[in-house]
Formats: C-alpha cells, structure tokens, sequence
C-alpha cells in the first residue's frame, strides 16, 4: 500500500508539527498517569498492609455453636480460607504456665490457643509438636525462658465429688514469637494437645495422652473457631457466607477495609472526571490539529489522487498519522512517569510500610492506557479521514 508510506514520509518530513504535537499528548497523559498510580498505589499499600497483619483478617464466632469437624475441612478447603483451627471451649481459655525447675520459679497466666500449619500467627516458623509450645515474647520475658528451654502446663480441674485434679504437663519452647505477630501474653499449643485438654478439663479421660478422666462422658464437640481470611478482599465474601449458613459472626476490622473502599471510589470518580473533561479537550484539540493539517495539504492530496491514490489509501493519512502521535505520546508519557514515580517513592519511603509503594501502575495499566489513547486518537482522526475523502482528484490544480 503506498498510502501509510508517504503519511508516514510525510511525519518525518515535518518533523516539528509532529514533536510539537506528541510533547502536546504525553504533557497531558503524564498527569493522568501520576494521577491514578497514585490512587492505585496508596489503595494497594493500605490493603496490603491490612492483609499483613492477620488480626484484620479474623473472623469471630460470636455465640455457641455446634460445629461438626467436616465443616471446618470445608472451610480448610475454600480458597478463600488461609487457616481455621477448631476448639472445643466457647471461649478463649487461660492456662497457667511457670519455669520448669524447682523451688520458686516464675509463673503466669496466659490465653493459649490451638494451632498448626498455615497459622499466620506463626509466620515462618513450624507448628509446635504435641510436647512443645510457641510463646510470644511478653509471655516468654515473663516466664524467663526462650526457644528449647523447658516449662511446665498447670490445669486444674474440681470433680463434684470434691478433690482436685491436678495435670503437671511438661513443654517444650519451640518458638518465640515477635511481638509484631502477637503483642500480648499468649502461647500456641498443638491442637491435639489442645483439644486433650479441653476433653479432661470436662472430666473426661484422654487415652491419647493417657490423662484418666471419665468415658461415658458426652462425645467431643467442637463449639467455636479461630478463623483468618486469606485476604482483604475475601474477607468480605467469607463473612457473607458463613452468616448465610447460619452463624453468628463478626470480623471486627472489616470496617476499616469498608473505609478504604469508599476512598478507592471517591479517587477512583475524582479521576474519571479529571480524565474525562481531558480526555474531551485533547480530542477536540487533536481533531482540530488533524483537520488543519488536512486543508492545509489539500493540494498535495488532490494532485496524489489524480495520480491514481486510491481515496481509501488516502484518507489513512491523518489516520496513520493520529497513531503515530499517540504512540509516541504514550511512550514519552510513561518515560516521564518512570521517572517522577521513582522519585516520588523516595520522598515518600519513610510514610510508607516495608514494600510499600505510593505511586504503581502495572504493565496493564500501561496497556490500558495506551489502548485508550489509540482509541481517542482514531475517534479524533475520523472527521479528518472523511474531509480527506470529499478531496476531489486534480482539484489541486486550480489553486495558485
């Protein structure tokens, strides 16, 4: 086709209309750019950040409930899920804990609670084993030990026929958590071992563990969880669900997510006005360009057709040259944004968490935007493709 040559011929040849006119474009996709990277990156850093700390993620039984074992495996299985541990108190318990060793040893009360693998409380670090415990960090100062020291498990329990029983279990310290996991006394216990103890501390015998207890008792029953979304986002749908099915619960941080959200829409409509109202201006200005620029040639473009141009060959040249200026916008436009987003992730580093970025776009948001900006540059170029067609052939030769 020897249309889109001699447009693209006749864009190197006027050089200066063509860099004025891209320098014009990428000045106003720039800000664009800036704009949304910024709402999309202080939106992502705040979710992200909510989604590291698992305490936002939780979901909460909020009264008793029977719950059969083959329903958490249901809720280990949903994607959305990134642990769920079952319990057989319907509130947290407090367990008693002091140095092992004799004489006078430190001692103190802590909340424990069952683990294992995929507990976000854990981090890194492996579940503890049916004879080992992970203490956090308040707990472990209190107590005086750290990872592999030993420490013993008091749990009394007050038959009705009088007397106490007295279980003396032995632990060893697997972990010791960061205060960042979990700032508060607590200690995580295999969940077996939990729910061993939980059996005996209602007077039954635990065979498992050899703890004597009675075994007529009623069958082991599972009456709360301890819940974690896998993230922000699914910890909407989850709660959603689980009400749906009947329970009452409650994930008390969703609310700060739901204020998030409502930022992200004023950003997100802040940005589609700011972007429409130039996006209008830009296709009427480039529009403009292009129809000028056709007149402006208006001979050249007779004296072509009467040497036989086809008129659909012809009327490509604002076409091809609309392309051009968009994609050469776009490419100075994202250089550009390259370079004020690194320095606007410096200045803004020390605002930010670990990893955090304020201002991001992603390869398809690039995408996006350059497919948007062919898009307004074709709709702009379309009234010059047709002023080009009511050029008539030889109509050049009556101009002085």
């Amino acid at each position: 086709m020897i249309g889109p040559g001699l447009s693209l011929r006749d864009m190197a040849h006027d050089r200066i209309d063509l860099l004025t006119r891209v320098f014009a474009l990428a000045a106003v996709l720039l800000p664009l750019l800036v704009l949304y990277s910024l709402r999309h990156g202080v939106i992502a850093t705040m979710v992200q950040d909510m989604s590291a700390d698992p305490r936002n993620r939780q979901i909460q039984l909020r009264e008793v409930a029977s719950l059969d074992p083959s329903f958490l495996d249901g809720l280990r299985a949903d994607p959305r899920v990134e642990f769920v541990v079952g319990t057989a108190s319907p509130i947290a318990g407090t367990l008693d804990f002091e140095q092992a060793g004799d004489g006078i040893v430190p001692r103190a009360s802590a909340l424990a609670m069952a683990s294992g693998p995929g507990d976000p409380l854990l981090g890194a670090f492996p579940p503890p084993g049916r004879g080992e415990v992970v203490l956090t960090r308040s707990l472990a100062a209190r107590l005086g030990v750290r990872a592999g020291d030993r420490i013993e498990l008091n749990l009394l329990r007050q038959p009705r026929d009088g007397g106490t029983d007295l279980l003396e279990l032995p632990l060893t310290v697997a972990t010791v958590l960061d205060r960042a996991a979990w700032a508060e006394d607590g200690a995580l216990l295999d969940q077996s071992l939990m729910w061993g103890l939980e059996h005996w501390q209602d007077f039954n015998a635990v065979p498992a563990f050899g703890w004597p207890g009675r075994t007529d008792g009623p069958p082991f029953v599972l009456r709360n969880f301890r819940l974690y979304a896998r993230d922000m986002p699914a910890l909407r749908g989850l709660l959603a669900d689980l009400e749906d099915g009947g329970l009452h619960v409650a994930a008390d941080r969703l609310g700060d997510y739901e204020r998030v959200l409502a930022l992200d829409r004023a950003l997100g409509l802040v940005f589609l006005v700011v972007a429409g109202s130039t996006a209008a201006g830009l296709m009427v200005s480039l529009s403009a360009t292009l129809w000028a620029g056709v007149l402006r040639k208006r001979r050249t473009l007779s004296l072509l057709r009467l040497h036989g141009l086809p008129a659909g060959q012809a009327m490509l040249f604002p076409v091809i040259q609309a392309t051009g200026v968009a994609v050469m916008g776009w490419a100075l436009a994202v250089m550009l944004y390259g370079l004020v987003s690194v320095l606007l992730n410096l200045a803004l580093r020390d605002r930010l968490a670990a990893g955090g970025q304020a201002s991001l776009l992603t390869v398809w948001h690039l995408l996006a935007a350059l497919g948007l900006t062919l898009a307004l540059a074709l709709a702009a170029s379309a009234l010059a493709a047709w002023r080009v067609t009511r050029i008539e052939p030889g109509e050049g030769l009556h101009d002085p």
